[in-house]
């Protein structure tokens, strides 16, 4: 598990593809994010974020806050 600005992203590997790939678990938007090693997913990760929060603001939309997992 991971954490960048409040979200909270799960990853697993892949051994068959020798891939990690790994979501967003506490948002109602589908954000997803892949790499090849534990330093690239977590960059992925952060940018599909950062990409994300971007997209709202281009389009006016309200950024959303992530939702607690307790």
């Amino acid at each position: 598990m991971i954490e960048y600005k409040g979200f909270i992203g799960h990853f697993k590997f892949d051994e068959t593809k020798s891939m990690f790939y790994g979501c967003v678990a506490n948002t109602n938007e589908v954000i997803t994010f892949q790499g090849k090693s534990v330093k690239e997913i977590k960059q992925r990760f952060h940018d599909a974020i950062d990409e994300h929060i971007e997209w709202r603001k281009k389009y006016g939309k309200k950024p959303e806050q992530p939702s607690s997992l307790k």
